[in-house]
C-alpha cells in the first residue's frame, strides 16, 4: 500500500514525500517546487541572475509570470 503523503515524480522510479523540494535549473535561475499529495507547486526561486529569463521559463511551463512578484527568492537552504 502506498503512503498517502508520497507522490510519484514524473520520469523517475522514486517517490517523494509531500513537502520535499525539487529544484529545476532554468536560464536565469532555479525554479523551486514543493511536492504535494498530487503533483507539485512552485514555491519560489533560487540563484536568480536574470528575472526576464526566469519569466520566460515560467511561461514555457504554463505558469503566470506574476509569480516572480509574489513568490520569494530563496537561499540555498530554502528559506526566504
Amino acid at each position: 500500500m502506498q503512503d498517502i503523503d508520497a507522490v510519484q515524480v514524473e520520469g523517475t522510479d522514486s517517490e517523494t514525500t509531500a513537502g520535499d523540494r525539487q529544484r529545476v535549473p532554468v536560464a536565469g535561475g532555479v525554479l523551486v517546487y514543493e511536492s504535494r499529495e498530487l503533483g507539485r507547486e512552485l514555491v519560489g526561486f533560487e540563484d536568480v541572475q536574470d528575472w526576464d529569463d526566469v519569466a520566460d521559463a515560467l511561461r514555457a511551463r504554463g505558469h503566470g509570470t506574476g509569480a516572480i512578484y509574489h513568490l520569494p527568492e530563496l537561499d540555498a537552504e530554502g528559506s526566504a
